[in-house]
């Protein structure tokens, strides 16, 4: 019976290691996600693909001809961003864009990526047709 009880615990364990990832792991709540998001223009000062999210920072000139450093991160995982067409190279220090962002609540310099403008035109991830 103890045998039995023992080798029940390890299968029951094996197939714990192998289940699947679920994709949530937190909300967004300290951003405003609702709405059309916030553009930000300004120049990549870095980016970075990777797991659970990937990140970015822009430099942005405000009203007042004053640089603002602004933080972003991802929704998407790493693997969801490669299907979504990124690679590591995508945004490059120095690449002039176009973000829109979900913005922090509390006015800090934070947001979440929504989509990206490269200077040709090209938005990715590419806008979805609504029905």
């Amino acid at each position: 019976m103890k045998i039995i009880f023992n080798f029940k615990i390890v299968v029951l364990s094996c197939l714990l290691g192998f289940s699947i990832q679920t994709a949530a792991h937190h909300g967004y709540p300290q951003y405003n996600m609702g709405g059309p998001g916030v553009s930000l223009q300004g120049t990549i000062g870095n980016f970075r693909m990777g797991n659970p999210h990937s990140h970015m920072t822009i430099i942005v000139i405000n009203e007042n001809g004053e640089e603002e450093l602004w933080a972003v991160e991802t929704t998407d995982t790493l693997r969801g961003m490669r299907q979504k067409g990124f690679a590591a190279d995508t945004l490059k220090p120095g690449d002039e864009v176009t973000l829109v962002v979900s913005p922090a609540i509390n006015g800090d310099r934070t947001a979440v990526f929504r989509s990206v403008e490269f200077a040709d035109g090209t938005i990715m991830p590419a806008p979805t047709p609504r029905q």
